[in-house]
């Protein structure tokens, strides 16, 4: 019996550690797993500096996992079943739930009502679980979920024009930019990203960079900075008519030219997880994982994560990174 894992904690005073969490015992319709690996999103790196939306402390963070099936008391999943966890929490009662679980109108996430990825062992309900494709690596099988984000980020845009500006370069980013061109390979992508390490993995990977001293309107920005500004730039640089994708939180309010917007017939499309898309996203990881491979620039084990952690602002990763449990 399993009763403590080894866990990242995140006090309320915002002090990180390593230490060791207890352990619920799983009851019928949860499962005890085994975590392999888990992914270090963009938003963990918010809670971590402001404690936004956690609610019980100490926190553990993170909610892109993969592991296995220690235990399933009510049988849904068999011993030893690879899974993915689903980092939606919704209500259940309310009318967005009714429509899709990420447009619950109290929408909460996995590490932060209830503890997530950033252990060795973890118990969550099946209902939260997605059995891998068999043969699918743990490594890979990790970018499921801001796969999936990314894939119901482009499927909010509708059709797809010939030419697509992309800013910011981060996991989201260049996750937006290979579901893109995975879908349409001809279609021209150029990315303004500042950090030069993240713009050489977008021209490695097929990417243009954009120009600012041959400023050009496009037909659909994508917004996956998420700065002060990087809404208000992306409208100065949709074309009239276009469309603005949001898949970045902005972390403080923002001033929008409404006139403009009206004027100019622009779409604003704001993009929330995603719905129905984690499946998806682990059959495109399971066809072609060398596609997604080079993303992942830099792999920690989970007693490294908070010196990591510590300096990630004044050491960004090129791409994504992944912690070894």
């Amino acid at each position: 019996m399993i009763t403590h894992t080894d866990a990242l904690l995140l006090e309320q005073d915002l002090t990180l550690s390593l230490g060791q969490r207890e352990l619920t015992q799983p009851v019928a319709g949860q499962a005890l797993l085994r975590l392999e690996w888990a992914g270090v999103c963009g938003s963990d790196l918010h809670v971590i500096r402001t404690g936004d939306w956690v609610n019980t402390w100490p926190a553990t963070l993170g909610h892109e996992a993969v592991g296995v099936v220690l235990d399933c008391p009510g049988g849904e999943f068999v011993v030893g079943t690879r899974v993915v966890v689903d980092s939606r929490v919704p209500c259940g009662d309310c009318h967005g739930c009714t429509q899709s679980a990420n447009l619950c109108e109290r929408l909460a996430w996995v590490g932060e009502i209830v503890p997530g990825g950033f252990e060795r062992h973890a118990v969550l309900d099946v209902a939260l679980l997605h059995a891998c494709p068999e043969g699918l690596e743990a490594e890979i099988a990790v970018l499921a979920e801001p796969l999936a984000v990314a894939m119901h980020a482009v499927n909010r845009a509708g059709r797809l024009p010939e030419s697509v500006l992309l800013i910011g370069y981060g996991p989201i980013g260049a996750l937006v930019h290979s579901e893109i061109t995975r879908r349409s390979p001809h279609i021209n992508v150029l990315v303004r990203e500042p950090n030069p390490m993240r713009l050489e993995l977008a021209l490695a990977l097929g990417a243009r960079s954009y120009e600012p001293s041959h400023p050009m309107r496009m037909p659909l920005v994508v917004d996956a900075a998420g700065y002060a500004t990087s809404v208000a730039d992306s409208i100065d640089l949709v074309s009239n008519g276009g469309t603005v994708l949001v898949v970045a939180i902005p972390h403080q309010p923002i001033t929008l030219d409404g006139q403009g917007i009206v004027e100019r017939s622009l779409n604003i499309i704001g993009c929330n997880g995603f719905a129905d898309e984690l499946p998806i996203a682990m059959a495109a990881l399971d066809a072609n994982p060398d596609r997604y491979r080079p993303l992942i620039t830099e792999a920690v084990l989970l007693e490294d994560l908070v010196a990591r952690l510590s300096d990630i602002a004044s050491r960004p990763p090129a791409g994504k990174i992944v912690v070894r449990l």
